[in-house]
């Protein structure tokens, strides 16, 4: 792979990071999601996790391309990249599907169980980005 390439991975996984870093954050200044009142910190927290998902999603479509696989839906290019295990697969249909929810507002989605489900799974999806970090350092 040539360096303008990961260049461009390590930009999405950069984001990533800093996204991550940020809702950790604002997690912080939300004492408590049950009687959530602060609007413009949830409503930060969702837009940095959306954010997260697409740079993730972009990240899968780059990679089936540079493996010469053609890109498709989010949800039929996680089942085809191999770089992670059926649970990161899982965790990145879970979080493809709350970032639609979220933005759509789907289902009348509950922002309270929004905000624990991705401030829990922060430290999962900072695993997901360093898997693609080993694949990006070892190409």
């Amino acid at each position: 792979m040539d360096q303008v390439r990961k260049d461009r991975y390590l930009d999405k996984l950069n984001w990533i990071y800093d996204r991550s870093r940020l809702i950790g954050i604002w997690q912080e200044d939300l004492s408590d999601f049950q009687t959530v009142h602060d609007i413009k910190t949830v409503l930060a927290i969702f837009k940095a996790f959306q954010e997260i998902t697409e740079a993730f999603m972009d990240c899968i479509a780059m990679y089936l391309r540079d493996n010469n696989i053609p890109p498709r839906d989010d949800y039929t290019n996680i089942d085809r990249v191999d770089l992670f295990s059926n649970e990161q697969k899982q965790l990145l249909r879970e979080m493809n599907g709350l970032r639609n929810r979220i933005i759509h507002r789907y289902n009348g989605t509950d922002d309270t169980l929004a905000l624990t489900g991705i401030c829990q799974s922060l430290s999962d999806m900072i695993s997901l980005a360093k898997t693609f970090q080993v694949w990006i350092d070892n190409s």
